[in-house]
């Protein structure tokens, strides 16, 4: 938890640039420099976003706080904290999560982030046709798939109604009920290539055929309108049992009808479906539903839903497949503004694996033109070549071991030879024996060149990008920071329980408890043994032991005895016999009662205040080793630059 708090301080991103020259100092610590940019930038995100403008620090006031934060992150570089395994391969692996972003062209692919956001605002009403075929089908099964869904369209555009090819062809299995309606959805409801095909498919035409990981489609494009929402309803359900014949449905709408009746002449519409509605758990809550757009609600359903104009409006009995509902509207909430849900869209379109493979290609031709990729294209033929060469002395194998060190590409500073290609084919487990044609050489070509690109990027990430660079820096002092802390402050004050003693021996006492009861909770079998055992407690004061021994005699379960003690609050039974609270639910006071009494401002012992105790004495343990720190290390402060930083309103 400690850690979390440490790591979520020090990586709140500034965007706010000092006026102040980057390479100014304001401060040195030992032989540790640290400029403007250093400081504002810490000094800003720790003052940014704070509730209360009273805590909001001057940078004169926080300057010691940070001058603390630095004492311990040299002290921790200087016991080698950073040279350990653990640590170098933590900031590794931070490293990597945080490149990835910069690795890829999504998130600055505005056209892509507004192509998101107009899917997400417009939702288009589709149906489909489906003929499966899974990714890694034969080639042979692959064609028949192909052809079948082909003659399909052929009809179609023949004048065939779509709707009904797809309730006898389609392979959806929902498709014989809702003829492949799918009603209304926007963007990141479907697989990336249905929906793309979907948005670029005119409304009121069929789609060319489109492949995804369920096989061939073909979409026809109904109709187009502004996404509405989500909304959250309150229904009523009379749900269709299975197999329900006609007459039984017509008795439900009979029943449905009747309660449609006194909704809407004014009875209370959560009672209603309280009593009345078969869908049980939203029934529990008035009939309220979770939220819900229309792409992810039964279209019929759905429809209804949004059709309603004003919150409280109720619809008419509607029927969807599973039964007649009566919707009534709560609240609509539209799409939020572009800039609100930007970096939402920017999440989703990064983390669908099929617009990153189009934005890998994306960001690999962009690599390519940066770093002036240059392909030593005779010396490509002579390997090209060599893959329909037969001959031993020429063919693919040979050619690749005796042109091993021939330069095959360059960029930036790097060249890649002949020999480095083998390598990485190699480490692929890609055989040379196994090349058949050009075509195959090619993508084993690129794919070298787009790793050694990407490879050359990730090592000038902090050179190209600032902020990059800041994060990084923020996670390694956050880390050694934690690191030195656990050692040197928390795990010496839990530890060292000797210390924590003499602690507590020799502070003053500050810990007391509010009036707490102690005593017993006791449960007797009845109120005539409940009766008895008050009897005796007023007489006489017996030990648990004792009590147990007289009433539950031979391993008997008359009476059972629990010790207690409790603050206000804790317990309801407690609450309701000394602090007059409210009877709980399911208790029987009849045989259940408390005997003790109330005790007030008792001092709490180390063991009852253990994590208190030992948080004092960690910020003795660490202004000592703070105090300990400033005399080891020396300290400049550059005033007069301090005093030119513009303090946080």
């Amino acid at each position: 938890m400690i850690r979390s708090f440490v790591v979520i301080i020090l990586t709140i991103v500034s965007l706010s640039v000092c006026a102040q020259k980057k390479d100014k100092l304001v401060l040195k610590i030992g032989n540790l420099p640290v400029t403007v940019d250093e400081f504002v930038s810490n000094y800003q995100k720790n003052n940014t976003n704070i509730l209360d403008k009273k805590d909001i620090k001057s940078p004169e006031e926080y300057l010691d706080l940070f001058i603390n934060f630095k004492l311990k992150v040299l002290e921790a570089q200087n016991l080698g904290y950073d040279t350990l395994t653990s640590f170098i391969n933590e900031m590794k692996g931070y490293r990597e999560e945080l490149a990835k972003p910069y690795l890829t062209d999504v998130s600055y692919n505005e056209e892509m982030i507004k192509t998101a956001y107009h899917r997400t605002k417009y939702e288009r009403k589709a149906s489909h046709l489906l003929i499966m075929v899974s990714p890694d089908a034969s080639p042979s099964d692959t064609l028949v798939a192909w052809n079948k869904i082909s003659k399909l369209r052929e009809q179609i555009k023949n004048g065939a109604d779509f709707n009904e090819l797809a309730a006898q062809y389609s392979e959806d299995p929902s498709a014989k009920e809702n003829k492949g309606l799918l009603g209304y959805f926007n963007a990141f409801r479907m697989v990336y290539p249905f929906e793309d095909m979907a948005y670029k498919t005119p409304v009121g035409q069929i789609s060319e055929i489109v492949r995804t990981r369920f096989g061939y489609h073909l979409i026809k494009i109904h109709d187009e309108r502004l996404y509405p929402g989500e909304i959250k309803v309150a229904h009523i359900m009379k749900m269709f049992p299975q197999h329900a014949s006609d007459e039984i449905i017509a008795k439900l709408k009979q029943k449905a009808d009747s309660i449609w009746n006194l909704a809407t002449s004014g009875t209370d519409f959560a009672e209603l479906a309280k009593k009345y509605s078969d869908d049980k758990q939203s029934a529990a809550e008035g009939g309220t539903m979770n939220w819900f757009s229309s792409g992810n609600m039964v279209p019929s359903f759905a429809e209804a839903a949004f059709t309603l104009q004003n919150n409280g409006d109720i619809s008419p009995v509607i029927r969807t497949p599973y039964g007649w509902h009566i919707i009534k509207k709560i609240e609509l909430r539209p799409t939020p503004p572009f800039e609100k849900i930007r970096a939402e869209l920017e999440t989703k379109i990064r983390q669908n694996p099929a617009i990153s493979k189009y934005s890998d290609e994306a960001f690999d031709r962009k690599l390519r033109a940066e770093y002036l990729l240059k392909i030593e294209d005779a010396n490509y033929k002579k390997i090209a070549t060599s893959i329909s060469n037969t001959e031993k002395e020429a063919n693919f194998q040979s050619v690749l071991m005796t042109l091993k060190d021939a330069l095959l590409f360059s960029f930036a500073d790097q060249q890649k030879t002949i020999g480095n290609l083998s390598e990485f084919m190699q480490q692929k487990n890609v055989s040379p024996e196994t090349i058949r044609q050009e075509t195959e050489l090619k993508t084993w070509f690129d794919k070298f060149i787009n790793q050694e690109l990407l490879n050359y990027e990730n090592t000038q990430l902090e050179k190209k990008h600032p902020e990059f660079a800041h994060i990084l820096t923020d996670y390694h002092d956050g880390i050694l920071l934690f690191n030195i802390s656990k050692d040197k402050i928390w795990d010496a004050t839990t530890t060292d329980s000797i210390r924590l003693k003499n602690y507590y021996n020799q502070t003053a006492k500050k810990y007391y408890w509010n009036d707490r009861f102690k005593g017993w909770l006791i449960e007797a079998k009845d109120a005539a043994v409940r009766a008895q055992l008050e009897s005796m407690l007023k007489d006489k004061d017996y030990s648990k032991q004792e009590l147990l021994a007289i009433f539950n005699p031979n391993n008997e379960n008359n009476v059972q005895i629990k010790e207690i003690k409790v603050e206000k609050g804790v317990d309801p039974i407690v609450d309701y016999y000394i602090w007059n609270g409210s009877k709980p639910s399911g208790f029987n006071e009849t045989t259940t009662f408390v005997h003790g009494k109330v005790f007030q401002h008792e001092q709490k012992e180390l063991t009852e205040a253990w994590g208190l105790y030992s948080s004092d004495l960690q910020e003795i343990v660490e202004k000592e080793w703070i105090d300990s720190l400033k005399k080891k290390y020396t300290i400049e402060i550059n005033k007069k630059v301090l005093k030119n930083i513009p303090s946080i309103e």
